[in-house]
């Protein structure tokens, strides 16, 4: 009897990991859509609505974000919310040491 073949299981490397795809892209505009849904949450108060509305209005902008970024982070994959963790914390540093 013939034995399988016992060769050892590559090793997965980062790019493995990554992502590619239609699933990957609509991941990668879910996290752009999630940051465009915060942008207007600062404008809800200054509108000319009722309180209610307005409460309405600012709360369903920040669930629909909030969505929108775990739908888009499992979708994408860690390599892109890591890439793009680290992208975010490289700009706030450059203000930081600009700033000083």
């Amino acid at each position: 009897m013939a034995e399988p073949d016992s060769q050892p299981e590559p090793e997965r490397s980062a790019e493995a990991t990554t992502r590619t795809g239609v699933s990957a892209r609509v991941g990668v505009l879910l996290l752009g859509l999630h940051v465009a849904l915060w942008v207007p949450v600062p404008v809800v108060p200054f509108l000319p609505l009722d309180t209610g509305a307005k409460v309405t209005l600012g709360g369903g902008l920040a669930v629909a974000a909030e969505i929108a970024f775990w739908l888009g982070a499992a979708l994408a994959g860690p390599e892109v919310v890591r890439r793009s963790r680290s992208w975010i914390r490289n700009i706030f540093a450059k203000r930081r040491r600009s700033s000083d």
